[in-house]
């Protein structure tokens, strides 16, 4: 509360915390740009407040806030986006929300057109996941460390779903597999630097004719041995009917 000459008034907590935020910067500020980034900041946590605080939001939040912005770069859409999905996932708390921004930073997401693009990534990914469980034939969800192998191959290897499942085809011949017999035969071919499906399947070819090829010269060798070994007795048999 604050004493006035005519009497006492009531103070709303979260303008007063976000007056000591913004308005001193704003005054103090002669940039015309940096006075309406503050304004349209001040905006955004306003807007987070209402939709997701009910307009009680602690006093403690606006600091966070601010120290993410600084910290990460977001634009005030992308800030109100990542409490927005906190919130859809009924994790609206400082630990959550510091580990999802830390996982948008690490994506080089600042601006609402980043997030956009991660997220179709992200659907993409999802869409390939649920396709090879299907082909693997799991009726199930996968769990977390499969996940993981899948955004391996896609993400760090960049492979795409014609090549990966040239390795599920490897499973058909098993009664039981797991998922790092998948990856190291995957892995084995990036190892190999094979970009491509037609990489692999010529890869897989030249290493399917190998025992063949490996065969033929063994026979042209014993063969060129045994020609060796008559030419020998030959030249060892005219030499003792000479003596």
């Amino acid at each position: 509360m604050t004493k006035k000459t005519t009497g006492f008034i009531v103070n709303h907590l979260q303008e007063v915390e976000l007056h000591k935020l913004y308005k001193p910067r704003v005054s103090v500020l002669a940039d015309t740009k940096k006075s309406e980034e503050n304004q349209y900041r001040a905006k955004a946590i306003e807007a987070i407040n209402t939709s997701f605080f009910q307009g009680v939001m602690s006093p403690s939040w606006y600091n966070d806030i601010d120290l993410w912005f600084k910290k990460y770069g977001f634009d005030e859409q992308v800030m109100i986006a990542l409490f927005r999905y906190c919130f859809e996932h009924s994790a609206l708390h400082r630990n959550y929300i510091q580990t999802v921004a830390d996982a948008w930073h690490k994506n080089h997401i600042t601006t609402f057109s980043d997030l956009d693009l991660y997220y179709q990534k992200e659907e993409k990914l999802n869409a390939l996941k649920k396709s090879i469980g299907k082909k693997l034939g799991l009726n199930r969800m996968l769990t977390q460390y499969e996940e993981a192998y899948i955004e391996k191959w896609v993400v760090d290897f960049g492979y795409s779903l014609d090549v990966i499942e040239l390795a599920l085809k490897k499973t058909t011949s098993k009664s039981s597999f797991s998922f790092d017999y998948i990856d190291k035969i995957v892995s084995g071919w990036k190892e190999h630097h094979l970009k491509t499906a037609s990489d692999v399947q010529k890869f897989l070819e030249d290493m399917k004719n190998k025992p063949k090829a490996i065969k033929e010269l063994e026979k042209k060798s014993y063969q060129n041995y045994e020609q060796r070994s008559y030419d020998n007795l030959d030249s060892l048999y005219a030499n003792v009917q000479k003596a």
